[in-house]
């Protein structure tokens, strides 16, 4: 049985209902540190110490993202992966939002949104 990881109030809550997508994967590949893991040590998100909040920073974490987030096209769990960021300038300047879209093996999407600190 797998198990689902649900986000709330910004924490993951562990449940052990069957989970019917690849949420806890994507959820997963981007939360533990790469070489931390490990049975793979080339498995999860690569680490970077705080960036400026520049267009460059933005393609640079983007590309970190797919890069974490490759495994699963590479295992034929998911046809493409997908990451879009906005810099919101007026209204935080500290944070890039992220919005990651990975389309499943059976046609269905699953997103996850998140944030990354910058200066």
């Amino acid at each position: 049985m797998d198990f689902a990881i649900t986000l709330q109030d910004g924490q993951a809550q562990m449940t052990f209902v069957g989970a019917g997508n690849i949420f806890n994967n994507i959820y997963l590949s981007l939360t533990v540190k790469k070489g931390s893991f490990f049975h793979n040590p080339a498995f999860g998100l690569r680490q970077r110490g705080r960036l400026k909040n520049t267009e460059a920073t933005a393609a640079l974490i983007r590309h970190d993202y797919k890069e974490a987030l490759q495994w699963l096209i590479d295992t034929g769990r998911a046809r493409s992966v997908d990451v879009s960021s906005e810099r919101d300038r007026r209204q935080d300047l500290n944070r890039l939002k992220l919005l990651v879209e990975v389309v499943q093996a059976d046609g269905r999407t699953v997103t996850f949104t998140t944030f990354k600190e910058v200066v």
